[in-house]
C-alpha cells in the first residue's frame, strides 16, 4: 500500500475514534457547546419524524418510544462510527490483520469484519492481529467498544431514575388542580392566595428534575402519552399558575417560589432547538378570578406584565414544547378553560 495512502488512513480512522468517543459521551451529557455535534443531526431527525406523525395521526402512544428511538439512534451511529474509524486503521497497513488458519494477509471486507466483532468485544476468532503491534491496537479497539457499551448501560440507569423523578413531579404537579384556575382557587385564603404548602412540597423536585434537564438533553425525548403524567404538560400548568399569580393575584409569594421558577428557567432554556416554531401563548384572564372573588391587579397592569421579554418566552417556549408534543394547551394545560383562557 502507498506509504501516503497508510498515513492518510491512520490519521482518519485515530480521529475519527477520538472524535465518536468524545461526541457521544457529550451527546449523552452536555458536555461542551459542540456537545453531540456528529450524532445529533441524527437524533434531531427521528424526533422530528416521530413528533410530525404524533401531530399529525393525533395518536400520542408514539410518544412513549421516542426516547428509546433517541437513544438507540445515537448509539447505533456511535458505534457504527466508532467501528468505521477502527476499520481505516486495520485496512492501513497489510500487517494489520491476518488468517489465523493460514497467516494470510486478510482482504479489506475481512479487515471490517475483524473490526466490528473486536469493538462488539465479541473476541477473536477466524481472523487475528498480523504482529505485536497490532495486538496492542486490537486491545485498545476491545476496550474502547467494552466503554462505550458499559458507559450506554449506566447512562440509561440514570435515565431511567430521572423518569421517575419527573413523572412524581409530574403527578404532584397536576394532582393539585386541572388547571392554573383550580390550583389558584384550593389554595386561596380568603382573597388571596397562598400556594406555599403546594411549592414547599415541589420546590426541590422540579429544580432537581431541572438540573437533570440541562445535564442529560436526551431527557427531553422521554415523555409518556398519558396527560395526568406528563412532564411536559405539568411544567407549563405550573408556569402558568405561578404566572397568574405573580403578576394577576394578591397574594404571599414566598421565598420557595423564586427557586420554583429558577426550575422553569433552566427547564425551558435547556429545550431542543427544533421546538422552537412562531406559536404564541395567549395571556391568561382574570375574570374567573375576579369571579370567585379574589382580588386582582387591572386588566391593564395585567397585561403590561404579559408582555415583559422573559415572561412571554417563558410562555411561549411551554407552549411549543406541549404543541411539539402533540397536546393541547388549552385542552391539556388549561383543562378546557375555553373562552376564560383569553382576555
Amino acid at each position: 500500500m502507498d506509504e501516503t495512502l497508510s498515513v492518510l488512513l491512520i490519521m482518519a480512522g485515530s480521529a475519527l475514534v477520538v472524535v465518536i468517543i468524545v461526541d457521544a459521551i457529550g451527546g449523552f451529557f452536555r458536555i461542551g457547546a459542540s456537545a453531540g455535534i456528529l450524532t445529533r443531526p441524527f437524533e434531531e431527525l427521528v424526533s422530528r419524524v416521530v413528533l410530525w406523525w404524533v401531530r399529525r395521526s393525533g395518536n400520542r402512544n408514539q410518544l412513549n418510544l421516542l426516547g428509546a428511538y433517541c437513544v438507540a439512534t445515537r448509539t447505533v451511529v456511535s458505534v457504527t462510527m466508532l467501528w468505521l474509524g477502527w476499520s481505516l486503521l486495520y485496512v492501513s497497513s497489510e500487517e494489520a490483520v491476518v488468517i489465523s488458519s493460514s497467516e494470510e494477509i486478510a482482504g479489506t471486507l475481512e479487515r471490517f469484519y475483524f473490526a466490528g466483532y473486536v469493538v462488539s468485544t465479541l473476541g477473536l476468532g477466524d481472523i487475528k492481529p498480523g504482529n505485536d503491534t497490532w495486538r496492542m491496537v486490537t486491545t485498545f479497539a476491545s476496550l474502547s467498544g467494552f466503554m462505550f457499551l458499559t458507559f450506554v448501560v449506566s447512562f440509561m440507569v440514570t435515565i431511567a431514575s430521572q423518569i421517575s423523578q419527573r413523572r412524581s413531579v409530574a403527578m404532584a404537579i397536576i394532582s393539585a388542580g386541572d388547571s392554573p384556575y383550580d390550583v389558584l382557587d384550593r389554595y386561596r385564603n380568603g382573597d388571596t392566595v397562598d400556594i406555599s404548602p403546594l411549592v414547599s412540597m415541589i420546590a426541590l423536585p422540579v429544580i432537581k428534575s431541572a438540573e437533570a434537564s440541562t445535564n442529560l438533553p436526551l431527557l427531553h425525548r422521554f415523555h409518556t402519552s398519558d396527560t395526568v403524567a406528563s412532564y411536559a404538560v405539568a411544567i407549563a400548568r405550573l408556569n402558568e399558575t405561578l404566572t397568574i399569580l405573580e403578576h394577576g393575584c394578591k397574594s404571599d409569594p414566598g421565598p420557595q417560589i423564586a427557586l420554583v421558577r429558577h426550575g422553569i428557567d433552566m427547564i425551558v432554556d435547556s429545550l431542543p432547538g427544533e421546538w422552537r416554531d412562531d406559536a404564541v401563548a395567549a395571556p391568561p384572564a382574570l375574570r374567573p378570578l375576579r369571579a370567585s372573588g379574589l382580588i386582582c391587579a387591572s386588566d391593564e397592569a395585567f397585561a403590561d406584565a404579559m408582555t415583559q421579554e422573559r415572561v412571554r418566552y417563558r410562555r411561549d417556549r411551554l407552549k411549543n414544547m406541549v404543541a411539539s408534543l402533540g397536546f393541547s394547551w388549552d385542552r391539556d394545560v388549561y383543562r378546557n378553560a375555553g373562552d376564560r383562557v383569553l382576555p
